[in-house]
């Protein structure tokens, strides 16, 4: 029997430990590299206890009794949670791109049952899990913030776009409205500073990676914040998530600007970098494809069966090398 395998590890309170942003200081000097050290306890070796073959044979068959029992009269969770997977309906799918074939869309799912519960959006960046039942996978998405009006009936949205390979993508675009999807979270991924900590958040995304953006322009209590897209093609900025983002900095005045940087005219640039980062105390979070971040920020690396920041590498640190300072940098 296939075993579900999750790719993010749950935790109460819908937090991770060791949850936090990591500072980098230059002051025109080699740069200084801080080392994260891991210490783990192994436990003592369980001793195994030796019964009768009767009484062996009768522990098994109790156990196979419960287990079969528990599972046929569990109920269904009715609330989205971190534990167990809750049912949603799928109620729509919007394409992104105004030409056809769209590879990109926003879902809107709504509980099955009334949520008791608004998700904590104002604690910092979350993230919830797709299952694709046949393979037993599951993948993260940020949901999009609220719309203007509140989603009191729990409704979630996503930005989901169809990637070559991609088990959990391909899933989801072969549902029809109205057919059920399982989820479960959420989790923080990244913790919003507290007031007064910094003056400003440059948020560089790429792709998709917008989703957790608008999701922390929405929410974040910091006086600014602007928005890096970087996308192939214009395409991926009109329709449905041209509106999205215009009904957001509208919402938020002054506070939210977003810059477009398409690949095919440039791209995101050293000197754009420069130019976000200046302004007093900024944190920078970066989103969006592997080699994406890699590129900006250096890559995230696998230790002990985490995931965990890695070293600052790419544009950022070739700025910061080049005009020294301090910055608080978190790759998501």
């Amino acid at each position: 029997m296939a075993t579900f395998t999750p790719r993010t590890r749950f935790l109460p309170h819908f937090h991770r430990p060791h949850l936090r942003h990591r500072i980098y200081q230059f002051r025109n000097a080699p740069p200084i590299h801080r080392t994260q050290h891991t210490h783990t306890h192994a436990p003592p070796k369980p001793t195994r206890l030796k019964l009768p073959p009767p009484l062996s044979l009768f522990v098994a068959a109790s156990g196979l009794i419960y287990y079969a029992t528990t599972l046929h009269i569990s109920p269904q969770p009715k609330d989205l949670n971190p534990q167990t997977f809750t049912a949603y309906t799928l109620t729509s799918r919007t394409p992104v791109a105004t030409s056809s074939p769209s590879h990109t869309a926003i879902f809107s799912l709504r509980p099955v049952h009334p949520p008791g519960q608004q998700l904590p959006f104002t604690e910092g960046i979350l993230s919830v899990q797709f299952k694709q039942p046949q393979l037993q996978i599951a993948r993260s998405y940020t949901p999009l913030p609220s719309n203007a009006g509140g989603e009191d009936d729990g409704t979630l949205r996503f930005l989901v776009k169809l990637e070559p390979g991609g088990e959990v993508t391909r899933y989801l675009f072969s549902l029809g409205l109205q057919d059920k999807v399982f989820l479960r979270g959420p989790t923080v991924e990244y913790i919003f500073p507290p007031v007064g900590e910094v003056d400003k958040t440059l948020f560089i995304a790429g792709g998709t990676g917008i989703a957790p953006a608008l999701q922390l322009a929405a929410n974040s209590v910091a006086p600014e914040t602007e928005i890096y897209w970087a996308v192939r093609s214009r395409a991926e900025t009109e329709g449905a998530m041209a509106e999205e983002v215009e009904r957001l900095v509208q919402r938020t005045g002054c506070k939210v600007s977003v810059r477009v940087f398409v690949d095919a005219e440039g791209g995101i640039g050293i000197r754009d970098v420069e130019r976000g980062m200046e302004g007093g105390k900024v944190a920078v979070v970066v989103s969006g494809p592997e080699g994406f971040i890699k590129r900006v920020a250096g890559e995230k690396v696998w230790r002990g069966g985490h995931e965990e920041q890695g070293k600052l590498g790419g544009v950022i640190r070739e700025v910061l090398e080049k005009r020294g300072g301090e910055v608080t940098v978190f790759k998501l």
